[in-house]
Protein backbone atom coordinates (compact mmCIF):
# COMPACT_ATOMS: atom_id res chain seq x y z
CA UNK A 1 0.00 0.00 0.00
CA UNK A 2 1.27 3.46 -0.54
CA UNK A 3 2.19 5.67 2.07
CA UNK A 4 0.07 8.81 1.55
CA UNK A 5 2.67 12.08 0.92
CA UNK A 6 1.56 15.78 0.66
CA UNK A 7 4.21 17.89 -1.19
CA UNK A 8 3.82 21.55 -0.88
CA UNK A 9 4.16 22.36 -4.78
CA UNK A 10 4.11 25.92 -4.16
CA UNK A 11 7.83 25.35 -2.20
CA UNK A 12 8.75 22.80 -4.77
CA UNK A 13 8.41 25.64 -6.78
CA UNK A 14 9.92 28.19 -5.07
CA UNK A 15 13.20 26.03 -4.27
CA UNK A 16 13.17 25.01 -8.53
CA UNK A 17 13.26 28.32 -9.02
CA UNK A 18 15.79 29.23 -6.75
CA UNK A 19 18.01 26.47 -8.17
CA UNK A 20 17.49 27.47 -12.04
CA UNK A 21 19.23 30.96 -10.45
CA UNK A 22 21.86 29.52 -7.79
CA UNK A 23 22.85 26.72 -8.83
CA UNK A 24 25.40 24.87 -12.14
CA UNK A 25 23.79 24.39 -15.34
CA UNK A 26 24.80 20.63 -16.83
CA UNK A 27 23.38 18.93 -19.45
CA UNK A 28 21.09 17.24 -17.41
CA UNK A 29 19.41 20.41 -15.73
CA UNK A 30 20.48 22.70 -12.88
CA UNK A 31 22.20 21.23 -9.72
CA UNK A 32 22.25 22.77 -6.52
CA UNK A 33 22.44 21.25 -2.83
CA UNK A 34 21.46 17.68 -3.64
CA UNK A 35 19.25 18.41 -5.85
CA UNK A 36 18.55 17.87 -9.98
CA UNK A 37 15.98 19.98 -11.22
CA UNK A 38 15.22 20.11 -15.00
CA UNK A 39 11.63 20.94 -17.35
CA UNK A 40 10.39 19.15 -20.10
CA UNK A 41 10.81 20.88 -23.50
CA UNK A 42 7.87 23.70 -23.29
CA UNK A 43 8.40 24.31 -19.69
CA UNK A 44 5.01 23.32 -18.67
CA UNK A 45 6.46 19.98 -16.54
CA UNK A 46 9.47 20.01 -13.88
CA UNK A 47 11.49 17.60 -12.36
CA UNK A 48 13.22 17.89 -8.78
CA UNK A 49 15.25 15.12 -8.11
CA UNK A 50 17.79 13.89 -4.93
CA UNK A 51 19.65 10.45 -4.97
CA UNK A 52 16.73 8.85 -3.93
CA UNK A 53 13.53 10.42 -4.93
CA UNK A 54 12.12 11.62 -8.06
CA UNK A 55 9.29 14.50 -8.09
CA UNK A 56 7.10 15.67 -11.54
CA UNK A 57 5.17 18.77 -11.03
CA UNK A 58 2.79 19.08 -13.63
CA UNK A 59 0.56 21.97 -14.98
CA UNK A 60 -1.66 23.03 -13.14
CA UNK A 61 0.29 22.03 -9.73
CA UNK A 62 -0.90 18.14 -10.33
CA UNK A 63 2.48 15.68 -9.39
CA UNK A 64 3.52 12.41 -8.99
CA UNK A 65 6.54 11.60 -6.84
CA UNK A 66 8.58 8.14 -7.03
CA UNK A 67 10.70 7.15 -4.08
CA UNK A 68 11.72 3.61 -2.03
CA UNK A 69 10.68 4.08 1.44
CA UNK A 70 8.80 6.64 3.47
CA UNK A 71 12.72 7.58 5.29
CA UNK A 72 13.99 8.88 1.55
CA UNK A 73 10.75 10.88 1.31
CA UNK A 74 10.84 12.18 4.65
CA UNK A 75 14.50 13.41 3.88
CA UNK A 76 13.66 14.60 0.47
CA UNK A 77 10.49 16.90 1.86
CA UNK A 78 12.96 18.41 4.54
CA UNK A 79 15.39 19.00 2.08
CA UNK A 80 13.06 21.20 -0.10
CA UNK A 81 12.09 22.67 3.57
CA UNK A 82 15.61 23.93 4.50
CA UNK A 83 15.98 24.97 0.88
CA UNK A 84 12.87 26.83 0.49
CA UNK A 85 13.60 28.34 4.48
CA UNK A 86 17.54 29.34 3.73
Amino acid sequence: MEQEHKIDVKQALRVFDRATKEGIKEKDGWHYRGLTVSTDFDGYTVFINSAKVQLTVFFHNKYTVDYQNAHDLQEFVDLLAKLDRD
